[in-house]
């Protein structure tokens, strides 16, 4: 068993195996688009960095 926590506030995102949480942490980037419409960005989707770790 595996959890994704914040690295400052120790908050718990999500539990799973391994493969889980890195999809997890993956799935919730965000896409931004530019006004020119041809270039996207991805921003992390959490206000803090994550980390895995095995329980």
């Amino acid at each position: 068993m595996h959890q994704v926590i914040g690295f400052k506030s120790k908050i718990i995102y999500f539990e799973g195996d391994g493969i889980a949480c890195r999809r997890f942490i993956n799935q919730n980037s965000l896409t931004k688009r530019s006004k020119k419409g041809s270039e996207t960005k991805s921003k992390f989707g959490f206000s803090e960095a994550l980390r895995i770790i095995e329980l």
